[in-house]
C-alpha cells in the first residue's frame, strides 16, 4: 500500500503532516529531496548526526534553501521518532538533483517573465518549456518511487501537489495507492494550469493568458498584504476572488 500525501511543503502544513505519520505508523517515507542525500537523512533518522548536523549539510551543499529547510523541518523532525519506533524505517529520497534544478530553473524564469511582460501571450514558450520540465520531473519521481515501492509492503509518501496527480495516476497502474487530502487548499491558478496540460488539455493564447493574469495579481496580492502564497491559498475570500482551484477539483 502507498499512500500519497498532496503536500504544499511549508511549515504549517507539515506540521499536520507530521502528527499524521506518527499517528498512523508510517514505517517507510518518501521525501522530496535528492537521491544524493539520503544516506546522510538516514544517518539522521538513527541518530548518527545531529539534526544542525543534517541542515548544515543540506544548506552548505546547496542542496536545498533555508525556506525549503524551515518548511520541512516538522517532518525532518519526526525521523527519529519513527525509527526509535520501527528499527526497520527508512526514508527513500525520490528527486533526482539534475531535473530538479532544470524544473526549478525553469519555473523561476517564467515567474520572472510574468512580472515584467504585460503582453503574455509571448510567454507561451516558457510556459511550454515549465509544462515539459514538470512532465519530466513528474516521470522521474514516479519511476524512482515504482522502484523502491517493489520492496516495501508500506509506503509513505509527500510530493508537491503538482505532481502528486500525475504521480498517483502512474504508480496506480501497478501498486495499490491511496491519495490522503490532509488539508485541500487552493491552487494557484500556474498549477491549476499545469496540472490541466499534463491531463491533456491544450489552451488558446487566450486562455492561457487568463491564467498567467490571475497568477500575477494573485501573487502580486501575496506580496502587498505580506503574507505567503500558501496562506492566502487557505483564505475563501481570495478563493472567490480569484476563481481558485481546490487540489480535490483536479485531483
Amino acid at each position: 500500500m502507498i499512500k500519497l500525501i498532496p503536500a504544499p511543503h511549508e511549515e504549517k502544513f507539515n506540521n499536520t503532516a507530521a502528527d499524521y505519520l506518527l499517528r498512523d505508523g508510517c514505517s517507510h517515507l518518501g521525501l522530496e529531496f535528492p537521491q544524493e542525500v539520503e544516506a546522510r537523512v538516514n544517518d539522521y533518522a538513527r541518530g548518527s548526526i545531529s539534526y544542525d548536523e543534517l541542515k548544515t549539510f543540506l544548506i552548505d551543499g546547496e542542496i536545498i534553501s533555508p525556506y525549503f529547510e524551515q518548511g520541512f523541518r516538522p517532518i525532518l523532525e519526526i525521523l527519529p521518532v519513527l525509527y526509535r519506533r520501527d528499527k526497520s524505517f527508512s526514508v527513500q529520497c525520490f528527486e533526482k538533483l539534475d531535473i530538479y534544478n532544470d524544473w526549478v530553473f525553469s519555473r523561476d524564469e517564467l515567474a520572472l517573465a510574468m512580472l515584467v511582460n504585460e503582453d503574455f501571450a509571448t510567454l507561451a514558450d516558457l510556459y511550454e518549456d515549465l509544462v515539459k520540465e514538470t512532465r519530466r520531473r513528474n516521470e522521474a519521481i514516479a519511476e524512482r518511487v515504482g522502484t523502491f515501492a517493489e520492496s516495501l509492503s508500506s509506503l509513505h509518501i509527500l510530493v508537491g501537489r503538482l505532481h502528486a496527480p500525475y504521480v498517483a495516476d502512474r504508480l496506480s497502474e501497478k501498486f495499490d495507492v491511496k491519495v490522503i487530502i490532509l488539508e485541500d487548499i487552493c491552487l494557484t491558478p500556474l498549477d491549476e494550469s499545469i496540472i490541466l496540460r499534463l491531463k491533456g488539455f491544450n489552451f488558446s493564447s487566450e486562455e492561457l493568458a487568463v491564467f498567467l493574469h490571475r497568477h500575477r495579481e494573485f501573487a502580486r496580492e501575496a506580496e502587498k498584504e505580506g503574507k505567503g502564497i500558501t496562506d492566502l491559498l487557505r483564505d475563501s475570500e481570495m478563493e472567490k476572488r480569484f476563481r481558485l482551484k481546490r487540489y480535490s477539483d483536479l485531483a
